[in-house]
């Protein structure tokens, strides 16, 4: 049931922007994919914020403390946190930076390495589900329009 709205309303007016229509489905994509992704990783016994962070130690490759705080975009000590769960759980070591014996670099274990593919078989299990029926010419064309969009809002 559509519920009436005033012609003159702002709300009346953003629903017929079909640029805020995106948003707002981007927003609730995203908000499916992470929920998809949350249910395979649990499999592995890791939350959100973990599975976040492994990625991200996985993809920086020996980052420190802050720049997993600054890819996370969380801060410092909550970074610190999930750190402690990943080295507890066995999939990352702290280990000093060889230049700057007051920085420590945040490393995957071979736990972590080899717990690798099994979550890059669960994420392409989300990708298939999400992207199913979608031509590789489609996915590009969506990706290329979000990286504008990304760009745009990081100036």
């Amino acid at each position: 049931m559509k519920i009436p709205i005033a012609e003159n309303s702002f709300v009346g007016r953003m629903g017929d922007d079909e640029r805020v229509n995106l948003s707002f489905l981007l927003a609730e994509v995203t908000r499916l994919l992470r929920a998809a992704f949350d249910q395979e990783m649990e499999r592995l016994d890791l939350t959100r914020s973990q599975w976040h962070a492994l990625i991200y130690v996985l993809r920086l490759k020996a980052a420190s403390q802050t720049q997993l705080a600054e890819a996370l975009e969380v801060a410092r000590p909550s970074v610190g946190t999930l750190i402690d769960q990943l080295e507890k759980s066995g999939y990352v070591t702290r280990e000093a930076d060889t230049q700057d014996r007051r920085i420590w670099r945040v490393v995957p274990t071979e736990f972590a390495l080899a717990r690798s593919e099994e979550i890059a078989r669960l994420a392409e299990s989300v990708a298939n589900n999400a992207f199913g029926g979608l031509s590789q010419e489609q996915i590009e064309a969506a990706s290329s329009v979000i990286q504008v969009i990304r760009q745009n809002l990081a100036s």
